[in-house]
C-alpha cells in the first residue's frame, strides 16, 4: 500500500493543483470581501440605513458571533460529508444571503441577512485551506497556503477600487453600496463554479474507509498532471493508505478526540487560543473602525492625536453619504501594504523560521500602538494604523502552524477548528468593543496600550 502523501509527491504540483489554487484563491478573495470589505460597504450605506456606531457594532458583533459559534459544527460536518460538498453548499448559501442583504430596505432586515450569511461563511473559513492542502504535497504546502494569503491584500484593493467608483454614483433608487455588495460576490461565484467541477478530497474518502473512490480521484489527478495516458499503476501505486489517520473516533466517537485535545493538551489550546484571539482582534476589528475613525479625523483641520479627536466625538455625528477615491485612498494603501507584507513574509520564511517572523511582527504592531498615542499628521496616523493592523493579519496563519499540537498530527485539524472558534473582539456587545469610537474616546490611551501589550 502507498502512502497518499508519497503519491502526491510523485504526481507533483500540476494542472489539477493549479486549477484548485485558482478556484480557492477566488473563493478566499470573496471570503475576505465578506469579512473585511464589508467595512467599506457599511461606510457607503451609512446614510440610507441610518447607521451610527452602536448599530455598526451590533452588525459586526452578530456577524462574527455567527461565525464563531458555528466553526466547530462546520468542521464536524466537513469531516462527515466531505470538504468540497460543504464548501460549495455553504458558499452558495452565503452568496445568496449576501445578495439578499443588498436588497434589504432597512437596518434590521440587513442585520438578519448579514448574520445568516456569517453562519455559512464560517464553513469556508474552516474547510477551504484544508481542502487545498489535502491535494498539495507536504514540501509545497506552506508556500501554497502563504500564496493563498495574498487574497487578503487583493481583496482590499478590489473593494476599494470598485468603491471609489460606485459609492460616488447618484444612482437612485439603487444606491452605490448595494451595487458594490453585489460586485463583492462575483469572485465567490466564479471560484465556487470551478469547484463544482473539481473532485472531493481523497483524504476524506480514506478517512471514511472508501479507498475505491479515493483511487478514482487520484487517477483523475494523475491524468491531469501527467497526461491522459498516465495511470497510478505506471507509478507503482495499487492501493492507498493514510498512516497518520486516527481511528479513535470510529471506536469512541468524535467527542473522544475533542476530550483528548482539551484534557491532554490544555496548555497548548489555551496558549494558541489567546494568541489567535489577540491577532484576530487586531487584524479584523481595527480595520472595521479604521475607515470611520479616519473620516472623523480628516474632517478636522487641527493636528490632533487620535485620542484627542475622539474625546469630543458624538456617536450621532453625521458622516459623508457619498464617498469617492479621495476617501478610498486609505483602503487602497492598506491593500497594497498587506500584499507587500505577505510577499515579504514569503521571503522571510526562506531565511528564518515562523516564530522569529511572528515575534518580529508582534513587536512592530506594538510600536504602532505607541505611535497612535502621539502622532498628529493624518498620513502618519494612517501609517500607524497600518503598522498596528497588518503585521497581526499576516501572522494569523503563521501562528497556527508552529505548535498547535504539532506532535499529534491526527488532532491538528480538530485543534484548528476549536481555536478558530475563539473569535475576536468584534463579537462583544457595542459598548464593550474596545475599538468602538465612543469607548475609545473615553479610555483611548489605555485601550491602545492594551493592544500594544
Amino acid at each position: 500500500m502507498s502512502d497518499i502523501d508519497e503519491v502526491f509527491a510523485k504526481l507533483g504540483f500540476g494542472r489539477m493543483q493549479y486549477l484548485m489554487l485558482f478556484a480557492c484563491l477566488f473563493v478566499q478573495l470573496w471570503l475576505t470581501n465578506e469579512q473585511l470589505g464589508i467595512a467599506v460597504v457599511i461606510a457607503g450605506a451609512n446614510c440610507e440605513l441610518k447607521l451610527n456606531n452602536e448599530r455598526i457594532s451590533w452588525l459586526m458583533a452578530a456577524n462574527f458571533a455567527a461565525q464563531m459559534l458555528t466553526c466547530f459544527m462546520w468542521g464536524e460536518l466537513a469531516d462527515r460529508f466531505g470538504r468540497r460538498r460543504i464548501i460549495v453548499c455553504a458558499g452558495l448559501s452565503a452568496n445568496l444571503l449576501s445578495i439578499l442583504s443588498a436588497c434589504m430596505p432597512e437596518y434590521w432586515s440587513f442585520l438578519v441577512a448579514r448574520t445568516l450569511a456569517g453562519f455559512f461563511i464560517s464553513a469556508l473559513v474552516v474547510s477551504l485551506m484544508t481542502y487545498l492542502s489535502e491535494f498539495t504535497k507536504v514540501s509545497l504546502r506552506p508556500r501554497v497556503l502563504n500564496f493563498m494569503s495574498y487574497a487578503f491584500g487583493l481583496s482590499i484593493i478590489y473593494v476599494a477600487t470598485l468603491a471609489g467608483v460606485l459609492l460616488n454614483l447618484e444612482s437612485d433608487p439603487v444606491q452605490g453600496w448595494r451595487i458594490l455588495l453585489l460586485c463583492n460576490q462575483l469572485p465567490g461565484l466564479l471560484g465556487l463554479g470551478i469547484l463544482l467541477w473539481l473532485p472531493e478530497s481523497p483524504k476524506y474518502f480514506l478517512s471514511i474507509g472508501d479507498e475505491e473512490r479515493a483511487l478514482r480521484v487520484m487517477e483523475r489527478v494523475c491524468r491531469m498532471n501527467k497526461g491522459k495516458d498516465a495511470t497510478l499503476e505506471s507509478f507503482g501505486v495499487g492501493s492507498l493508505t493514510q498512516p497518520r489517520l486516527t481511528r479513535a473516533s470510529m471506536a469512541f466517537g468524535r467527542c473522544y478526540e475533542t476530550r483528548t485535545l482539551l484534557v491532554q493538551y490544555t496548555k497548548f489550546m489555551c496558549i494558541f487560543s489567546v494568541i489567535f484571539f489577540s491577532l484576530c482582534g487586531i487584524a479584523f476589528a481595527v480595520p472595521i473602525w479604521m475607515v470611520r475613525i479616519r473620516v472623523l479625523t480628516s474632517e478636522c483641520e487641527d493636528r490632533l492625536t487620535v485620542c484627542e479627536h475622539l474625546e469630543g466625538h458624538s456617536p450621532k455625528q453625521s458622516h459623508k453619504c457619498r464617498l469617492g477615491y479621495e476617501e478610498m485612498k486609505d483602503q487602497l494603501i492598506h491593500g497594497f501594504v498587506v500584499l507587500g507584507i505577505f510577499v515579504v513574509t514569503s521571503l522571510l520564511l526562506i531565511c528564518t523560521n515562523r516564530k522569529v517572523v511572528i515575534l518580529l511582527y508582534i513587536g512592530v504592531a506594538a510600536s504602532g500602538c505607541v505611535l497612535l498615542n502621539v502622532v498628529t499628521r493624518p498620513y502618519v496616523i494612517l501609517a500607524s494604523f497600518l503598522i498596528v493592523v497588518d503585521p497581526p493579519l499576516c501572522s494569523i496563519r503563521l501562528g497556527k502552524g508552529p505548535g498547535l499540537v504539532q506532535h499529534v498530527r491526527s488532532l491538528r485539524r480538530l485543534g484548528d477548528q476549536l481555536v478558530r472558534g475563539i473569535h475576536p473582539v468584534e463579537c462583544l456587545p457595542p459598548h464593550l468593543q474596545p475599538l468602538h469610537p465612543a469607548v475609545l474616546g473615553l479610555r483611548c490611551p489605555r485601550v491602545l496600550a492594551a493592544f500594544g501589550n
